[in-house]
């Protein structure tokens, strides 16, 4: 696919190219089962050679021709025939304005935005990167080559190979290099995300419930009887996945993981202490629960420390550690910088929808839930996996996440960041 005007040609060749390849298979194939007539009985029985046999002989074997029939472009133009009655390019085009209308206009306003940023600092993707972040995509993500990758989309996920590079591939490769000038990797990001991967982990039990007054009436409790903490977590905890395990979470937690107000409460209250109070025997200790931890508007925990995992014996200062941390972060830090550009174009644009019937201003807000459905994700889905374009779903699970690793075990619903009050 060729950037910009480009890109039509290019599908053009392409699917030029793919008809040609199957013709001339499918026509090595027929002359490979084909005799070819030498001539007439006669000739055949003595021998000889007339030349009328000669030119039979020379004569190409005859084949269907291949005939290219181009779709029709006229609004009044048939695409259909139905005992002899007609459906017209008109009728089609508006039955799919009425189904999807919306959500491919979305796509393109999304995709014109984002021609127009490059336009205005004169960037561009190529064709050649296009098919280079395929074949990268094809192998990280699923460890096949290009054709086979494709075929998998198209037959799994209903995406075909134009739509894939069209929307998918040039949007993400776009954005990268439009966001790339915004991403920072700092002295403190590296320390953070060596803790997070590097450091000790906090094994721990967690009772969720949806009201601050709840969760202060079960603290009083556990203040009481501290033992209580696994039968208050089977009988009290909204969380179905850690409750039949008495509140255990499946995964210990890492520093700075995200939301990251978990985090922190939970190691400060857990862990470390009170930095200022130097005696050993008021440290945390295995047993000690926090206070109530605000994850969401209704979403409410308390964690009781099980264990410690020590932290791993990694130097930070060695190079080939801080290469490969540095590369993780920049490449995390890029992906929220793409759906936060997104977002700053979609704000600062002008637009008149017509099918909708919404008129947005310059510079008027758009919401973030807004814009990562404009970048063909479902609604709700994350900034991060808003900008993971490239790698079309799979379980994110396995994904490194250096800055804002979720803990385990705590479930996504309420792995957002808590709303300040």
């Amino acid at each position: 696919m060729i950037a910009k005007d480009g890109r039509q040609v290019r599908g053009v060749l392409l699917a030029l190219a793919v008809m040609g390849g199957v013709a001339g298979a499918s026509t090595a194939h027929a002359q490979s089962q084909i005799q070819i007539p030498f001539g007439g009985k006669a000739a055949a029985r003595s021998g000889a050679k007339s030349a009328a046999t000669d030119a039979a002989a020379q004569a190409p074997v005859a084949t269907p021709a291949l005939k290219l029939e181009a779709i029709p472009v006229n609004p009044t133009d048939p695409i259909c025939f139905i005992n002899n009655e007609v459906i017209t390019r008109a009728q089609l085009a508006n039955e799919c304005v009425v189904r999807k209308g919306e959500e491919i206009l979305d796509t393109l306003i999304a995709r014109r935005l984002i021609d127009q940023a490059l336009r205005g600092k004169k960037l561009e993707v190529t064709g050649a990167e296009v098919d280079q972040e395929i074949d990268n995509v094809a192998m990280r993500v699923a460890g096949l080559g290009r054709e086979a990758w494709l075929r998998t989309l198209d037959k799994e996920r209903g995406i075909s190979p134009a739509q894939y590079a069209r929307d998918i591939i040039y949007p993400a490769l776009a954005l990268r290099k439009l966001a790339a000038p915004r991403v920072q990797v700092t002295a403190l990001d590296l320390k953070n995300s060596f803790e997070a991967q590097y450091g000790e982990k906090l094994r721990c039990r967690m009772i969720m419930v949806d009201k601050l007054q709840t969760a202060k009436e079960i603290w009083e409790e556990l203040r009481k009887n501290p033992g209580g903490f696994e039968k208050l977590a089977m009988e009290r905890s909204m969380d179905s996945g850690s409750r039949s395990l008495g509140g255990l979470l499946a995964e210990p937690i890492s520093r700075h993981a995200y939301p990251q107000n978990v985090s922190d409460a939970s190691f400060s209250q857990l862990v470390d202490g009170d930095v200022k109070d130097k005696d050993p025997s008021h440290k945390p200790k295995n047993g000690d629960f926090t206070g109530p931890i605000q994850v969401a508007e209704a979403t409410w925990i308390l964690l009781r420390r099980d264990d410690i995992t020590p932290a791993q014996a990694v130097n930070p200062t060695d190079e080939k550690v801080r290469k490969q941390t540095y590369e993780m972060i920049y490449e995390v830090k890029l992906k929220e910088e793409m759906a936060r550009y997104m977002v700053d174009l979609m704000a600062a644009a002008s637009i008149d929808n017509k099918l909708t019937g919404k008129l947005k201003m310059a510079n008027e807000g758009v919401g973030l839930d807004k814009e990562v459905q404009l970048m063909g994700h479902k609604p709700g889905s994350t900034p991060r996996e808003a900008a993971n374009a490239t790698a079309p779903p799979v379980a994110n699970g396995n994904r490194p996440n250096l800055k804002n690793p979720t803990p385990a075990g705590l479930p996504a619903e309420v792995a957002r960041p808590s709303s300040s009050k």
